[in-house]
């Protein structure tokens, strides 16, 4: 099998988080979260294709067996890195999740091994995605609070770990955990009580916040 670049790692990278949180990857996602040009992601996918790393038979861009095997190392990698760096070493999430982008091209197995095992053998990351082989891809149930009815609910996932999104989520209270009361639709904002506190939560952050419900 021929050694991977970073860049292209990244790629396998990103198909399998579209597939976990969208159900499946476009050429359009990709330009979006890479922001390059069609040029560019078509050479890649083109390369990766070649390497039989992922299919494009059908319309859809698919992981292949070797594909999905190299984009979970990445994304344990990624995730026991965060931990590492927010439950250990005290790191904010935001810039945890920046330098996991280059500890996860770097550790060696049994490193991650040992990690795995000094952290607990956590079933997520900081910001609720699961790690790989802990929790399957149907284990993480909800909605996003754009989408459910006033009720009690807890946060289970954060789903773009973008940075703007992680402070507005940080700043509102709405981590991984934390219980919020869900009052209904104001205009284009959702009223939510965190920790007691009433307050206005955009569509657009709504959208990024996996609850599920409390019974």
């Amino acid at each position: 099998m021929s050694e991977l670049s970073e860049p292209l790692e990244n790629y396998l990278k990103e198909i399998y988080e579209l597939e976990e949180t969208k159900g499946q990857a476009k050429v359009v996602d990709l330009i979006e979260a890479f922001s390059i040009s069609p040029g560019t992601i078509s050479k890649a996918l083109e390369r990766l294709e070649s390497l039989g790393f992922i299919d494009r038979s059908t319309k859809r861009i698919r992981l292949t067996e070797d594909g999905r095997k190299v984009a979970e190392r990445l994304i344990r990698a990624h995730r026991l890195s965060e931990r590492l760096l927010t439950d250990i070493l005290e790191v904010d999430w935001i810039r945890a999740h920046e330098l996991a982008h280059r500890l996860e091209h770097i550790w060696p197995e049994d490193v991650l091994e040992k990690m795995d095992r000094v952290l607990g053998n956590p079933a997520t990351c900081p910001h609720g995605h699961p790690i790989p082989g802990r929790i399957q891809k149907e284990g993480i149930k909800g909605t996003t609070l754009d989408n459910v009815q006033p009720g009690e609910y807890r946060v289970v996932m954060i789903v773009k770990e973008r940075e703007w999104i992680l402070r507005a989520v940080e700043d509102l209270g709405l981590i991984p955990g934390k219980r919020v009361k869900v009052e209904g639709m104001e205009g284009r904002d959702v009223r939510v009580e965190v920790d007691g506190k009433g307050m206005k939560v955009p569509i657009e952050i709504a959208e990024q916040v996996v609850v599920s419900g409390i019974r």
